[in-house]
C-alpha cells in the first residue's frame, strides 16, 4: 500500500501533464472509449495510465478503472517494478491471476487470494467477477473486480478497501456502479 501511495505521490509531484486530480460530480462518466459508469455521489478522481476514484482517501477505498487495455499493457506502471502484462488471448481466470499478481507487486509481501470467481454481465457483454483479499502492512483488505475481454481488449473495474469498516461502507455504492456499466459498441 505504501508503494502505491508513493507511486501516486511520485506521479503527482513530477507534474505529469496527463495526471490531474479533480472532483467528479454524480452522473455518468466515460471510462476510456470502452464503457461508462454512473455514480450517485461526488468522487475525487485521478486520471493517469488508469483512472482512480475515491471518497475519503486513496488508502480508505480506491476504485480503479481501465478501459480498452490492449495486448502488452500492464495494470500499473512503475520504473522500479515489473508488472504482469495483459495478453489478448487471456481467459477471464488468467485476468484474475494478473490482477492478483499486480496487487502483490504493488503491496509488497501481500498474498492475494481470489474467491467467488463467476461469469457476470459487463454492460451488454459477457464478463466476469471475482473478489480479492489480502493483507498489506498489517491491514486486511477486500476487493471486487469485474471485467470483460472484448475485441482482444480488457475492460476492468477494481475496488479495494480495508476489510474492516470501509469495504462494507462503500459496498452499496460499488454494487450500484457495477450495475450501471454500459459498454460502447
Amino acid at each position: 500500500m505504501f508503494r502505491l501511495l508513493g507511486l501516486l505521490t511520485l506521479i503527482v509531484v513530477t507534474g505529469c501533464a496527463s495526471v490531474v486530480i479533480t472532483e467528479k460530480s454524480p452522473g455518468r462518466h466515460e471510462i476510456g472509449k470502452s464503457y461508462s459508469i454512473n455514480t450517485t455521489r461526488s468522487w475525487s478522481h485521478l486520471k493517469g495510465p488508469h483512472e482512480m476514484w475515491t471518497f475519503d482517501g486513496w488508502a480508505l477505498g480506491l476504485l480503479r478503472t481501465w478501459g480498452g487495455l490492449k495486448d502488452g499493457d500492464a495494470l500499473f506502471e512503475s520504473p522500479e517494478t515489473s508488472f504482469p502484462k495483459f495478453r489478448s488471448d487471456f481467459s477471464p481466470l488468467e485476468v484474475a491471476e494478473m490482477v492478483a499478481d499486480s496487487i502483490e507487486a504493488v503491496a509488497s509481501g501481500a498474498d492475494v487470494l481470489i474467491s467467488d470467481f463467476r461469469p457476470m454481465a459487463f454492460g451488454s457483454n459477457d464478463g466476469f467477477r471475482f473478489e480479492v483479499s489480502y493483507v498489506a502492512n498489517g491491514l486486511p483488505y477486500r476487493g471486487i473486480a469485474v471485467g470483460a475481454i472484448r475485441g482482444g481488449r480488457l475492460d476492468l473495474l477494481l475496488f479495494t478497501a480495508p476489510a474492516e469498516h470501509y469495504f462494507d461502507l462503500y459496498a452499496t455504492e460499488i454494487e450500484t456502479i457495477i450495475g450501471s456499466i454500459k459498454t460502447t459498441a
